[in-house]
């Protein structure tokens, strides 16, 4: 049998199987009920049922040790409202256990964006989880590709952490914006040397991220187009040489096919989400997304993804090459962060367009066209749910091993009324969110 969270396409007497760390359900394709049974084995089970705030395996607890050794930030503990100043309107994103505020520091008038977190989650001391974040943060400062942390206070029972703000938002919403509101093929590739330059900073400091996506890459501004800042390290981790680090997390449209199968994280499993966000951004779809997430868990598994779609005609060939480099199964067979940088696509020179003249356009377009709808921010994904299964009658049915039960979410429509989507519309066009990520023990959109 597959390990927990790997998939297999079997013919089982039309059984679908999902696996749990506590159970294992099996419901037939009738009439009957599901019906639970033991657990395949202790082993399997003792691997994965860390609860959401045990934010290392066992192999992986040296390089955290050393991490949180070697903090340098003061925790401070005086009042943050007696330095700072809160700026009344929308907050900039809220998780289970954490809010995002914009803030003014009183003494210089700047202004940043404070991320309030909880220490105590569903009845556990999760203080070493943010200890983890603020060490992550602090070997990424001197990349100007990555968030910057300024300051942490902490009380009895939270910690802020005071971090640049960057305001332009997200790049979500014109990742999934239709016409001229889109980013357009030189866009995405000025974007992407930005990105690359941040993740390859990353690597070559032994941290993945494991967690990129277009809601964790900000815009320093929105116009002019501003440099990008990668941010959100709840789930990031430090490797170490001669261990296997192993683990399940990560936000399903974007994840690795080695983190489904709980097989070794690497540098690599960044780079899948590379590829992904690539080809979300020049297609405004997403490449594996299905109906639900058995499907895009399967999708993912099996790389089923099509190159001959309409979306991906009007692009070059050497983008599409760009993506294929990264979209590959086995993770040493991908592009590495220095390998894309070098890659022909980001290369190629801009068709009479400069970086002036880029933003200069986008300028333009900002005012002659209306703003693209406002979605609500879609979260880090994935929480406790039960799998569905297909409504679908058949003598052969795909065996679908899932990945454990408190790590995977409801999902629902971010968009109030679904009709208004264009027909032919798939993937992240479809605006499904999911609730949190895997193993994070917040949900915080900056």
């Amino acid at each position: 049998m597959p390990l927990l969270g790997s998939f297999s396409k079997t013919q089982k007497n039309g059984n679908f199987v999902a696996l749990s760390t506590t159970h294992l359900y099996i419901k037939e394709y009738s009439t009957s009920e599901p019906r639970m049974v033991p657990p395949p084995s202790p082993r399997v089970t003792d691997t994965r049922s860390c609860t959401r705030c045990l934010r290392q395996t066992e192999t992986n607890q040296g390089a955290t040790a050393l991490l949180l050794d070697n903090i340098k930030t003061p925790i401070r503990t005086e009042s943050f409202q007696e330095l700072y100043n809160v700026i009344p309107g929308k907050e900039l994103g809220r998780g289970k256990f954490a809010i995002v505020k914009r803030c003014m520091e009183k003494s210089t008038g700047t202004e940043y964006a404070a991320k309030f977190l909880r220490k105590r989650r569903k009845g556990q001391d999760c203080r070493v989880d943010v200890l983890h974040e603020i060490a992550v943060l602090e070997l990424t400062n001197p990349s100007h590709r990555i968030i910057n942390l300024h300051q942490v206070y902490e009380t009895l029972t939270e910690m802020v952490l005071v971090l640049e703000y960057a305001a332009g938002r997200e790049i979500f919403n014109q990742c999934v914006a239709e016409g001229d509101e889109a980013f357009t093929q030189e866009e995405v590739k000025w974007l992407m040397r930005q990105i690359l330059e941040g993740v390859a900073f990353l690597h070559r400091n032994n941290i993945v991220h494991l967690d990129l996506k277009p809601q964790n890459i900000l815009l320093t501004s929105a116009c002019p187009l501003g440099d990008i800042k990668i941010v959100d390290f709840g789930l990031s981790r430090r490797l170490c040489q001669n261990q296997e680090l192993r683990e399940i997390m990560g936000t399903p449209e974007y994840v690795a096919p080695e983190i489904l199968n709980y097989e070794p994280i690497s540098t690599a499993t960044d780079m899948w989400s590379i590829g992904v966000l690539a080809y979300m951004m020049l297609t405004r779809t997403s490449p594996f997304l299905g109906e639900d997430k058995q499907e895009t868990f399967l999708n993912i598994s099996q790389i089923n993804i099509d190159y001959t779609e309409d979306e991906l005609q009007a692009l070059s060939a050497s983008a599409i090459h760009f993506i294929q480099s990264l979209l590959i199964k086995e993770p040493k067979s991908r592009a590495s962060a220095e390998e894309c940088l070098r890659h022909h696509w980001l290369q190629e020179q801009a068709q009479e367009k400069t970086e002036e003249n880029l933003t200069s356009e986008i300028c333009q377009r900002a005012h002659t066209k209306p703003a693209p709808p406002s979605y609500p921010p879609s979260p880090s994904s994935l929480s406790s749910c039960s799998s569905s299964s297909s409504e679908e009658e058949g003598p052969v049915v795909e065996e679908l091993m899932v990945v454990a039960a408190y790590t995977i979410g409801p999902c629902r429509p971010a968009v109030p009324n679904p009709e208004t989507l264009f027909p032919d519309a798939k993937a992240v066009s479809k605006r499904f969110t999911f609730e949190e990520p895997f193993s994070s023990p917040q949900k915080t959109i900056f």
